[in-house]
């Protein structure tokens, strides 16, 4: 009893002194808000959150944009001559030869002629040579790539199906 008694009065002599004790709650509400901002982050992310989301899309519209211009090569009205190099000397007897590919340069908008080279077959591929295409706004490159076999056998029955039509 004597330390309530003592607990008691020196809260009394505090409140004489003008410091006021804190009720439980409010001291509880206190550290609550203290450790857990929350609600200023809602607030925050709410609008600020918003924006942020836009721009970010739009950045991302705008890089994959600029990456889409870069890949596709130009137009030209006619083909470039090819160029015939002379081919080096073969490396065994499983390689084999590929024709050079023409690509696109962005600076002076000209095909490219590149060099052709020999190369190993790829199991279970055949090689697809590069070729021109021709389309109401003019000529541009396909490029040569490596195709499976059963790829290559499902696109010419394709082509044989619709020429019969």
């Amino acid at each position: 009893m004597k330390k309530n008694e003592k607990t008691f009065n020196e809260a009394q002599e505090n409140s004489k002194n003008g410091i006021s004790i804190k009720k439980n709650e409010d001291l509880q509400n206190e550290i609550h808000h203290a450790i857990n901002p929350k609600p200023f982050m809602i607030i925050r992310e709410s609008s600020v959150g918003k924006y942020m989301k836009i721009f970010s899309y739009m950045v991302l519209f705008i890089g994959i944009a600029i990456v889409f211009n870069s890949c596709i090569g130009g137009y030209v009205a006619s083909e470039p001559a090819y160029v015939e190099y002379d081919r080096p000397a073969r490396p065994s007897e499983t390689h084999i030869w590929i024709d050079g590919d023409w690509s696109w340069n962005n600076q002076t908008h000209v095909y490219v002629q590149k060099a052709g080279y020999w190369d190993r077959p790829r199991q279970g591929q055949s090689y697809v040579a590069g070729s021109w295409q021709s389309t109401s706004r003019g000529k541009s490159w396909s490029k040569g790539h490596w195709q499976k076999d059963a790829q290559q056998r499902n696109n010419s029955q394709n082509n044989r199906q619709r020429d019969n039509r």
